[in-house]
């Protein structure tokens, strides 16, 4: 393209851009113009019901208290009373108490109109209780007993929603919402490398291991970020399955994670091995002593951080050890992952200890260095995918020159001697063997040059491939000389009479190109092993056929 095109090619584009630029103004000014304000839906603002309520004490109303709030109380137990006066709630409504490590009753008048289950093993974290507004329609008042679990000397308190089901529902899930969206990117990369491991298998490539610890490290990830954050109980469900899957996963995750770091080091790291077995070990016994009631599993999380903790400190020592050998060095852009990970985890767990960490998720900070971590990973698996598929490709032209004959187009010398000892090792029942050799090359290579005689050999090879490679494999396993090799029956003096009128078609030269042949063709002994001086006699049996159709040619070479 000249430089006149190119610059008329500019224009028109600038043409382009000139006029959507106007349209999108235009469109602009008109909607400023013909301006029509009105309110929306406001779906970010759920009604609730955290004015009102009283303690009771003693049976009476001791202090009025403004949901959420922490209070000083040292009870077990601890009563809110609301007054429902004058209040009259739409029966399609919902409340919604939140509850953490703690068991609730609710009663309207009296009456029993809610209670979860009682008892340590039940008051799980960060519990939702949903309770339709008909159940309390009329009622002169509310009362709410909380029974508490853990040792804290403080009480926390939360927010008491009361409005519709689908407006509570949006409001809690746009509260979790990067839990929602870290999620989504987990489950995204972890279909995605599904499908990478697919082609790795299906392509036969290496570093399938690699990527399948990716994705389940990606995988647990995400569960668990979600998991955590309770938003899946929001439509109902079994809430205890929620609580100990949260668990599974996140006692299970360094597990992928160490055997990537592993796969990525390339060499055996005796502390990363002992990790992963101490992080199985770990999940396994603690979930087996909590549920034989010896201790409640929320109490024994400080053993996970102490494994990831240590394992951050083995890899940083691993790179510090791996800095000035590029080479080895492999997780260029992982290292900035874990540094932003280590950060925001020991900002989490130290926030965590401190009680300074939000109790609904645990997890909001490590979330997003999570997500960090999980896009560096990519970057460097890909990296590393990038050399095996490279690798692998050289590996290719390696064994392609090392086996194939770079004249025909067949197997050369060594992948044919390399067959026979394949039949040795696995010999079929029935096996054949065919030769063939060019009549009067060395006239044609003295006559015609051997750039001729190459090209002879050249017009053989392909005519040998077109009618014996559907019955066996072909090799060129001398100067003029070729092989087929064939372990079923074949009828070879029809494929003889093919190969010469082939012969005949495709030479376009001056000269006759003619081939001796010789085959013969062996039932193997079933139980007795096959020796490589069969093979061996099985071929000379082939040659002397060949040398007496080459004597009855006229016996010229």
């Amino acid at each position: 393209m000249n430089e006149f095109a190119i610059l008329g090619t500019l224009r028109r584009r600038a043409l382009y851009a000139l006029i959507l630029a106007g349209m999108v103004i235009l469109t602009l000014a008109a909607a400023l113009r013909y301006a029509i304000p009105m309110e929306g839906i406001p779906w970010l603002e759920v009604g609730n019901m955290n004015a009102g309520w009283y303690v009771e004490a003693e049976g009476c109303m001791s202090q009025e208290v403004q949901l959420p709030c922490e209070l000083e109380y040292s009870g077990r137990q601890l009563y809110l009373v609301h007054d429902l006066t004058g209040a009259e709630p739409e029966p399609e409504e919902v409340l919604a108490v939140q509850t953490r490590y703690q068991a609730l009753r609710v009663w309207a008048d009296g009456t029993l109109i809610y209670e979860s289950a009682r008892g340590e093993d039940y008051a799980l974290s960060s519990m939702w209780h949903f309770i339709p507004a008909e159940a309390f329609q009329g009622a002169a008042s509310l009362r709410m007993e909380l029974t508490r679990y853990d040792r804290s000397s403080d009480w926390p308190l939360f927010p008491v929603l009361l409005d519709h089901p689908a407006a509570i529902a949006a409001c809690l899930l746009l509260d979790h919402l990067p839990a929602v969206f870290v999620w989504i990117c987990c489950m995204v990369l972890t279909l995605l490398l599904a499908a990478i491991l697919l082609f790795i298998w299906m392509r036969k490539i290496p570093g399938g291991s690699l990527v399948l610890a990716l994705a389940g490290f990606i995988f647990l990830s995400g569960t668990w970020i979600l998991l955590d954050s309770k938003v899946t109980t929001v439509m109902g469900g079994n809430y205890a399955m929620t609580y100990f899957l949260s668990y599974s996963a996140f006692y299970l995750l360094p597990i992928p994670l160490l055997f990537y770091f592993q796969l990525m080091l390339e060499e055996r790291n005796r502390l990363l091995r002992a990790l992963t077995w101490v992080t199985a070990v770990n999940a396994g016994l603690w979930m087996l002593l909590h549920l034989l009631g010896v201790v409640p599993i929320r109490n024994t999380v400080v053993t996970v951080h102490g494994i990831i903790l240590i394992f951050l400190g083995a890899f940083a020592v691993e790179l510090v050890r791996r800095r000035g050998n590029r080479r080895k060095n492999r997780l260029t852009y992982t290292f900035w992952g874990i540094l932003l990970i280590f950060a925001a985890g020991v900002i989490s767990i130290g926030l965590y200890y401190a009680g300074l960490l939000p109790p609904t998720n645990s997890a909001v900070l490590y979330a997003w260095g999570l997500l960090a971590l999980i896009l560096c990973m990519m970057m460097d698996t890909v990296a590393m995918l990038g050399r095996v598929w490279q690798e692998k490709r050289h590996m290719e032209i390696y064994r392609q020159l090392a086996t194939e004959d770079s004249m025909t187009g067949l197997g050369n010398r060594n992948a044919y001697e390399l067959r026979l000892r394949q039949l040795v090792c696995h010999p079929p029942e029935k096996l054949g063997m065919v030769l063939f050799d060019i009549d009067r090359m060395k006239f044609i290579n003295d006559t015609y040059g051997h750039h001729m005689g190459d090209l002879v050999i050249a017009l053989v090879g392909r005519c040998i491939r077109r009618v014996f490679g559907s019955a066996g494999e072909c090799y060129r396993i001398g100067g003029d000389e070729f092989c087929v090799i064939y372990t079923g029956y074949e009828d070879m003096a029809e494929r003889r009479g093919r190969l010469e009128r082939l012969l005949d078609r495709e030479n376009h030269y001056d000269f006759p190109v003619k081939v001796s042949c010789g085959w013969e063709m062996w039932n193997l002994p079933g139980k007795k092993p096959v020796t490589f001086q069969d093979i061996l006699a099985l071929k000379t049996a082939a040659d002397e056929k060949l040398y007496q159709q080459k004597k009855a040619h006229g016996g010229r070479p």
